[in-house]
């Protein structure tokens, strides 16, 4: 999110700089590893609506730069017949018009043989889905905001931000920067920087597997779409290198202190992924080869904050992803800058009020 922020930012005209507590394209939030999933198949009209648009930003950009950053190579939901989850996305997907098959298990493993599901499974296929290279994407977006202007300051962190006469003073581990405004998107520290608006919250440790696969050739995505099933909430993708296909369970880990975070992947959550894969693609998992560690920052109601500060509207704050923002972060950054430099968006952010847990008594 800091990334587009600074992009759009200096494509605006801004005068803006970035600051990093870690190195650029470091594996310690939420944001690193090679793919980050893309999807319109929510259960919920609002994001819906953002996924398009976000889809159309990051289209743009990459008709704009030259540069494959989406690959739309489907997404196959399957689910048992009473998954309520299953019907309210399908219901969402039609009111908004986006494309999607709907077929019953059987039908799906004939469209995609790696998979044996049952006539006792409902499933969709959903055309505008599949991944974006995610650090391709953030490297993107850093080298297009310094072409326009921008400043990137990394190993530099913030320790206070302080009202001034005319702005805020940014101290940092590498002295003092005074802004008109600022911009936080600090991920899992994002609580330190704004405890009086008591957000409550919980970063969680979410854990990813890359499994050796028999045949390469059946994985790509040009036949090989990205894969969730609804009653586990576990997901995949095909491969991007030719090898490997990458699984994981979805909002599953413990909480954790972002500063105290164990990132070797357990024995027994791998033994679990290669499990879950044979059950639906038997013989497609061989061994387990990369896995890593990310941190989810999720908000009590899995909604996001984005705003102003209620008592310094010079403090713009987004963060709380809830472990499903990556896809957003092209237009996230753009509303963003709107609050910087406008003041106000067309976007619809109210669910977002960084507020709303406080007024709300929590």
């Amino acid at each position: 999110m800091g990334a587009s922020a600074l992009y759009h930012l200096a494509r605006r005209g801004a005068d803006v700089v970035g600051i990093e507590q870690f190195e650029l394209g470091h594996p310690q939030g939420s944001s690193h590893g090679r793919t980050r999933v893309f999807r319109t198949t929510y259960d919920d009209q609002l994001y819906v609506e953002l996924a398009r648009e976000s889809l159309e930003l990051w289209r743009r950009l990459e008709e704009d730069s030259n540069t494959k950053l989406l690959e739309l190579c489907g997404l196959l939901i399957f689910a048992s017949r009473d998954n309520e989850r299953f019907s309210r996305t399908l219901e969402e997907l039609a009111s908004a018009g986006l494309p999607h098959d709907v077929m019953d298990g059987l039908e799906a493993s004939q469209r995609f043989p790696t998979f044996k599901l049952t006539d006792s499974h409902q499933a969709f296929f959903a055309s505008q889905n599949g991944f974006l290279y995610a650090e391709r994407a953030l490297e993107l977006l850093r080298e297009r905001a310094i072409d326009q202007g921008a400043g990137i300051i990394d190993r530099c962190r913030v320790l206070s931000i302080e009202p001034q006469a005319n702005g805020l003073r940014v101290k940092t581990t590498e002295g003092a920067i005074d802004a008109d405004r600022v911009v936080v998107t600090a991920g899992a520290w994002l609580d330190r920087v704004a405890p009086d608006l008591d957000w409550t919250l919980d970063v969680t440790r979410e854990q990813k597997v890359y499994f050796e696969v028999t045949d390469p050739d059946r994985v790509s995505p040009e036949i090989y779409p990205c894969f969730c099933e609804y009653d586990t909430a576990h997901y995949g993708f095909p491969s991007d290198d030719g090898r490997t296909i990458k699984v994981a369970a979805d909002h599953v880990g413990a909480s954790v202190d972002p500063d105290d975070v164990d990132r070797e992947v357990g024995a027994d959550y791998i033994q679990q992924m290669r499990d879950w894969i044979q059950q639906w693609q038997p013989g497609l998992a061989a061994t387990a080869g990369q896995a890593s560690v990310c941190l989810y920052t999720n908000t009590p109601d899995n909604d996001f904050l984005i705003g102003t500060h209620p008592q310094n509207q010079r403090l713009v704050l987004a963060g709380g992803f809830s472990g499903h923002g990556f896809k957003f972060s092209i237009l996230v950054g753009d509303i963003l800058a709107d609050l910087v430099l406008d003041g106000h968006t067309s976007r619809s952010i109210d669910r977002f009020r960084v507020d709303r847990f406080l007024s709300a008594g929590h």
